[in-house]
């Protein structure tokens, strides 16, 4: 009795992880093993969904988008970040972090909130148009609609690669994504289903019908941006190669040109 008295409650919970006989585990099993017999993008989607992914669908997703999305230059606002700090003499982890802590609504952080409206649409019966008149009428750009280089005549490379994944299988967040970007299309030709809203739309499809989650789950992922979470696995690597590459240079501190900035 004494010893059920003195017991005290644990300062955390965790299903993911742990440590038997001194071996790292996940999800209940040794690490070691299921590094040598499973792919990077397994072992982040079994980690991120908290069960081991069911279909190699799935899993060819994750890995395919974790490629896609490394690196997209020097001009977006996390490499630019990152290269700055790196340059004011700064360590590897400080610039990381403020490469990453650029990402939001309006860079990286649209493939949640796409997967948001596909899947709201959805679940709801909503119509495209209904969706496509509300953002205009508020005039807000539709997360995972859009690019500023690519359009209709110049069509993003990484969109079809991806939605070709999911052949086979019913995809009707993809389907209303692809409706959607019919009607932004007709309004301007760059309006289009950019890699944030068709990743969105494929990892939704897979979720549903590949792994099998329910919409309460589905709902929890996006609540807790699951969705995002590909983006920043992904782009981590990107960030820390501009990192190293400004080291490898010697770049000197960074100081905007007096010309690139107005004052009034």
């Amino acid at each position: 009795m004494d010893n059920l008295n003195n017991r005290t409650h644990s300062l955390f919970t965790t299903t993911i992880s742990g440590d038997v006989g001194g071996e790292p585990t996940v999800l209940g099993e040794n690490l070691t093993r299921l590094a040598t017999t499973h792919s990077l993008a397994y072992l982040a989607g079994s980690l991120w969904l908290g069960k081991p992914l069911k279909s190699k669908k799935t899993e060819k997703a994750i890995d395919l988008a974790l490629k896609l999305l490394v690196d997209h230059g020097p001009y977006v606002s996390g490499a630019v970040n990152t290269m700055i700090t790196a340059r004011a003499g700064r360590d590897l982890v400080s610039s990381l972090s403020s490469g990453l802590l650029t990402i939001g609504p309006r860079f990286g952080g649209a493939v949640n909130g796409a997967a948001k409206i596909w899947f709201d649409s959805v679940s709801n019966k909503l119509d495209p148009g209904e969706i496509v008149e509300d953002y205009a009428k508020r005039k807000v750009y539709i997360p995972g609609i859009g690019h500023r280089k690519y359009r209709l005549d110049i069509p993003d490379p990484r969109v079809p690669l991806l939605t070709s994944l999911i052949e086979g299988i019913p995809h009707p967040h993809l389907d209303f994504a692809v409706n959607v970007e019919k009607l932004t299309t007709a309004k301007k030709p760059n309006l289009i289903l950019n890699v944030d809203g068709a990743l969105a739309a494929v990892m939704l499809d897979l979720l549903t019908h590949e792994e099998k989650l329910d919409k309460d789950e589905l709902k929890t992922l996006i609540e807790s941006e699951f969705f995002n979470a590909i983006f920043v696995l992904s782009r981590s690597v990107g960030l820390i190669g501009h990192y190293l590459d400004q080291k490898r240079l010697g770049e000197p501190l960074f100081r905007l040109p007096d010309h690139d900035v107005f004052t009034p």
